[in-house]
């Protein structure tokens, strides 16, 4: 029973705890640092390349061709916040973020 209990208050905290992270990616891609601007939703594949939080915290933190690294700029929680965001959020997109605009 203990062991129940516990598991619900933690599936609790995790679930707050993405949806924190999830609401600090939006901010950052919409209005702190303003990503979109560049990256304006509009993938030539569709949609079909799915990009993982990984893949998008390595761009985040160490820059891709003409895109800066931000791992000076924004903190390790804000840059995960944005992989958490881009990964989770894309998948609802009509667009996906496989494709930008540079």
């Amino acid at each position: 029973m203990k062991k129940l209990v516990l598991i619900i208050i933690l599936s609790m905290f995790s679930t707050s705890s993405a949806e924190e992270m999830i609401k600090i990616g939006e901010n950052i891609f919409y209005n702190k640092e303003a990503c979109v601007n560049c990256h304006i939703l509009n993938a030539a594949d569709g949609g079909q390349n799915k990009l993982t939080k990984e893949h998008v915290i390595n761009i985040v933190t160490n820059g891709y061709g003409v895109m800066p690294a931000y791992k000076n700029k924004l903190t390790e929680k804000e840059i995960e916040a944005i992989g958490i965001y881009v990964s989770t959020e894309g998948k609802n997109w009509k667009n996906k973020l496989s494709s930008f605009v540079q």
